[in-house]
């Protein structure tokens, strides 16, 4: 069977030796697996609106009802000897009736086999797009926000990345996060809103709260501004352990390698304020203003005197350039500073800048 030979038979341009053909092939192989894979093939190519085909299915059965009879008739006049008389009515009706009932229904077994194909293929086509992922990256001087699929939103902090799907199934909605992120997450009491961090995992049902998880960071804080989320493990098996309800102002500092978590009250924004473009410091040691100040400005900050870690700094910087950031550190506390210019790698990208 080719596919030129079942169009003419569903625009009814067949001869009379064609359809036995196409009929006997419906009986006997449009059911199988390779009948099934023509049939679908046939119907994905068809236009949207194939007027043709519409038009003419009445033509079709009665042309099928017309070779039927004329067949029936043959087999009839054979068999009472040309003497129609002799021959039972009723079973000439039952047997007609059977088989012209049956021929009929091919047309309707062929378009139920269109549409079972069309709907598997529509369904894996749907399938397909539920598993595909979405992943933005915030570059290392920009603050990127993402609306997900639910309307959810989620700002990125400067080196940070989420992975989404991009259709949330209707049970669960999970996301990934590589570095910092502030989610303002639409209330869903049914399907809970799933924040996965390596193998530990912030859950919520609607409310606003940042996560700081950088790779190079030994701890995972989460600060919550409204609502409640629960802090939450994940165990090599799979089985999830609840570890902390959280209210508003609360702050939790997961430590990576002895799972203790310590809970704190949050008394500002300083936490959160880069979502604005702040870059805020609260009575905070030297070598985390480096390694925020290094992840801000994509900079290599090195200390050369220790004594320096010593050193605490309370000040907000908005849309500072990093020499502008340090020169007001200079005028703050006894340093000196020297900036080194970028230099271009093999691969025609530029390193960072290094700072002593």
């Amino acid at each position: 069977m080719n596919k030129e030979l079942i169009e003419k038979y569903c625009k009814n341009t067949c001869t009379g030796e064609e359809l036995g053909f196409v009929l006997d092939w419906f009986k006997k192989t449009a059911g199988t697996s390779e009948g099934k894979a023509l049939l679908s093939e046939i119907w994905e190519e068809l236009p949207e609106e194939d007027d043709n085909i519409k038009t003419d299915f009445d033509l079709i059965l009665n042309k099928i009802h017309h070779e039927v009879n004329i067949n029936q008739s043959k087999k009839i006049l054979e068999k009472t000897n040309q003497n129609l008389i002799k021959y039972r009515k009723k079973e000439y009706y039952i047997k007609v009736l059977t088989k012209v009932a049956a021929i009929l229904l091919l047309p309707v077994f062929c378009f139920g086999l269109y549409m079972s194909s069309k709907y598997h293929s529509s369904r894996h086509e749907h399938l397909a797009i539920i598993q595909a992922y979405n992943e933005v990256f915030s570059s290392v001087d920009a603050i990127t926000k993402v609306t997900l699929p639910d309307g959810s939103n989620v700002w990125l902090n400067h080196n940070s990345s989420l992975k989404y799907p991009a259709i949330f199934r209707s049970n669960e909605r999970t996301v990934e996060l590589n570095g910092e992120g502030y989610f303002e997450v639409v209330h869903n009491s049914e399907i809970p809103f799933i924040v996965k961090i390596r193998e530990f995992q912030v859950k919520a049902t609607g409310t606003t709260f940042n996560i700081m998880a950088y790779a190079d960071e030994s701890r995972i804080e989460t600060s919550l501004i409204k609502g409640r989320v629960e802090l939450q493990r994940e165990e090599p098996d799979g089985k999830i352990i609840p570890l902390l309800d959280m209210k508003p102002t609360d702050m939790a500092i997961f430590q990576n390698g002895n799972n203790k978590i310590e809970n704190h009250t949050i008394e500002d924004d300083r936490n959160f304020s880069w979502k604005e473009g702040k870059l805020v410091f609260y009575a905070e040691p030297m070598g985390e203003v480096v390694k925020k100040l290094n992840r801000w400005f994509n900079a290599d900050i090195q200390i050369k005197d220790p004594e320096l870690l010593d050193l605490t700094y309370t000040a907000t910087f908005i849309h500072e350039t990093l020499p502008q950031v340090l020169e007001l550190m200079a005028l703050m506390s006894p340093i000196r500073y020297a900036i080194s210019d970028r230099q271009e790698t093999s691969a025609g990208t530029f390193a960072r800048r290094k700072i002593v």
